[in-house]
């Protein structure tokens, strides 16, 4: 009897939380802490995917409703008719929860406080790379695994530079064209799923960005994907694309893929990888030649 309670309290507080999930309004822990559950617990697995077959088919139906016009405007203004200013202590409150909220998530994230096993990482980044192109995945899922999950709260013991000898210029480069206020935390060589990055991490409070680059398989090719695509100053084409609250922008150089990956607004992410483009691309190039 005791375990069956157990069970039901945690199917009660996973499906308190389950819209919020669908939603993406949960922090990266709480969503891993949900796949997790999911991977053990059919009943609230099926339940997740009948919501979201729910919330497909009622945007469906709205969108084929014609809005009356001028309905928008009579609604903003029986709003601000009806609106009436908050106590100044609900106010208080209000703001005090928030900050504790705040400082709770902040802690838990810089402490890397929650256990998280090998399946739930893999199914949160599965989770978030099936959003985009398989060509931008390459980037993401590293950027996911080593600098959000691996990373995240560490301090490295023996110094930010780990590249290997070749690619030792990239640090002088990044720290030319990016800004000091988005300080490199480290510079290494990855490997996930069975293929090998250069990996820089940078960090500025909750603020994560990767700058990842692979080398160009058989058949890769970014001009081939249906991806926004959106020309630099230079000349360059770059790409982009977005998966639940993280920012991709891409390019390709003769023989490697260049990746920035943060959540930083698209159009600040894209302009960290415009600013960098030029010099990484003359440096891969030379490489290859």
């Amino acid at each position: 009897m005791t375990q069956t309670r157990f069970g039901e309290q945690a199917c009660q507080k996973v499906l308190s939380r389950l819209d919020s999930y669908i939603d993406n309004e949960l922090l990266t822990e709480s969503s891993l802490e949900l796949m997790e559950h999911f991977q053990r617990c059919t009943a609230c697995t099926r339940e997740s995917q009948e919501r979201r077959n729910v919330r497909a088919r009622l945007q469906t139906a709205v969108r084929e409703v014609r809005v009356p016009q001028g309905l928008e405007d009579r609604v903003r203004d029986r709003l601000r008719q009806t609106r009436e200013p908050r106590p100044r202590r609900f106010l208080l409150m209000s703001i005090a929860a928030t900050l504790a909220v705040c400082f709770g998530s902040w802690v838990a994230y810089q402490l890397g406080a929650l256990r998280l096993t090998t399946a739930s990482q893999e199914s949160y980044v599965a989770a978030i790379s099936g959003q985009v192109e398989s060509i931008i995945r390459v980037g993401l899922g590293d950027h996911l695994h080593c600098a959000l999950l691996r990373q995240r709260g560490r301090r490295s013991e023996d110094g930010v530079d780990k590249l290997p000898v070749e690619f030792k210029e990239l640090v002088p480069i990044v720290h030319q064209h990016l800004p000091s206020d988005l300080p490199l935390v480290l510079a290494h060589e990855c490997r996930y799923h069975g293929r090998n990055f250069v990996h820089l991490t940078f960090q500025n409070g909750r603020t994560l960005l990767s700058l990842v680059i692979a080398k160009r398989q058989d058949g890769e090719s970014l001009d081939g994907a249906n991806l926004p695509r959106a020309l630099s100053q230079t000349g360059i084409p770059m790409y982009t694309a977005s998966a639940r609250g993280f920012e991709v922008a891409a390019f390709e150089s003769r023989g490697f893929l260049v990746y920035t990956v943060s959540d930083l607004s698209q159009t600040n992410n894209l302009g960290v990888l415009a600013a960098l483009a030029p010099s990484l691309q003359n440096f891969l190039n030379q490489m290859v030649a």
